[in-house]
């Protein structure tokens, strides 16, 4: 029972029936991926105000193209297109090993870290860390090593999004953001393109509802074709993150959706069903329960509602940590949030239910687990 969030371990979301009807409708069909790939893009691209998109097989993957595309800007292979003949496997081979006379090198802010800056070096970058300051920014730029400036939405704040654009765009280089949870509401899929970011991740398979494996690359065109230059199905860094024509046409599907909800319903409902549930918590003795929010992290905007809890130990005779781990022993098992998991203040020694992806029935269940873990 998914009380959490989208999480990948779990499968990601519960994507709409219109998804899985439009991947089982194109899986009778045939076509040239690369193709597909760039109509795809074209999709992704009027979604986001970008001039070009790419859809990837993941966030990761999708930051792994984006830091590939950067390194080999300047390159010959710039002179390519994936849509002739791939004559370019000399060059994409390259990386991650070959890259004497490439620029290999992402600044990043010390406090702007994240644990899925893994994808830099297993492209073949290192990340060079820098105080937080526009200062430091400037100074750690090497016209011969720089291969991009790397933000992520989900590190330190340090300094502000727009002051490192600026910073890197007064040396003459691109801006990665990886924004892979950031979907919430739906103008985040303009706001990074809108501050001039050169390239942006976001996860399809999260608050997206696309398939769990797919991703979002949009940004400037350039460097979006040199990413899908090193993309599946060419024979460069990308080649294992296999998409299939399926998922691709799920993620479009996915997006297209997206842009029709409503946000503002979305979250009322949400909330309310999330009083609801704190409501219910604070009838059992020893439970403290209420609403609280996560918020995008660059601007601040109320992303999600969760409902939480938080326990009188002495009083219950049970930790906070034992109540998460035996609501996932049960059966079903029951997947909550010990917090702190995303960053947020407010959210420390509190368990936190988010009631999206939870059928009927399962907040009963919830409270009557609770009630049992704690004896009541």
């Amino acid at each position: 029972m998914n009380a959490a969030t989208c999480l990948t371990r779990l499968g990601g979301s519960a994507p709409h029936p219109r998804v899985m009807e439009a991947m089982a409708e194109v899986s009778r069909a045939f076509i040239q991926i690369p193709v597909l790939q760039r109509w795809a893009g074209g999709e992704i691209a009027k979604a986001t105000g970008a001039e070009a998109g790419l859809p990837t097989a993941g966030a990761v993957n999708g930051i792994m193209l984006a830091c590939a595309a950067c390194i080999m800007r300047g390159t010959e292979m710039e002179g390519h297109d994936p849509l002739e003949p791939e004559t370019w496997s000399h060059l994409s081979g390259r990386l991650p090993l070959d890259t004497e006379g490439l620029r290999t090198e992402f600044v990043a802010q010390r406090v702007n870290r994240y644990s899925y800056d893994f994808a830099v070096a297993a492209t073949g970058g290192r990340i060079v860390e820098t105080e937080a300051t526009a200062e430091a920014l400037a100074a750690a730029y090497d016209p011969d090593r720089t291969a991009a400036y790397y933000y992520t939405v989900r590190g330190g704040r340090g300094v502000p999004l727009g002051t490192v654009i600026e910073v890197a765009h007064s040396r003459g280089v691109p801006v990665i953001v990886d924004a892979a949870p950031d979907l919430r509401p739906k103008s985040i899929l303009t706001y990074y393109t809108g501050k001039e970011a050169d390239l942006v991740v976001f996860s399809g398979g999260k608050h997206l509802g696309g398939p769990n494996n797919t991703g979002l690359l949009c940004g400037r065109a350039d460097l979006v074709k040199l990413a899908h230059l090193q993309a599946y199905p060419f024979d460069g860094i990308g080649r294992a993150a296999k998409m299939s024509k399926e998922t691709i046409v799920g993620l479009v599907e996915a997006l297209w959706l997206y842009l029709e909800r409503d946000d503002d319903a979305s979250f009322r409902r949400f909330e309310e069903e999330c009083r609801g549930i704190a409501d219910r918590l604070n009838e059992v003795p020893g439970v403290t329960a209420g609403v609280t929010y996560e918020y995008t992290i660059d601007e601040g905007f109320p992303m999600t509602p969760f409902a939480y809890l938080e326990l009188d130990e002495a009083r219950t005779g049970v930790t906070l940590s034992q109540l998460h781990r035996d609501l996932k022993k049960g059966d079903p098992p029951i997947e909550t949030l010990l917090e702190p998991s995303f960053l947020i203040p407010d959210y420390r020694n509190r368990i936190t239910i988010n009631p999206e992806y939870l059928l009927e029935g399962d907040n009963d269940l919830i409270i009557k687990r609770v009630r049992e873990i704690l004896g009541t």
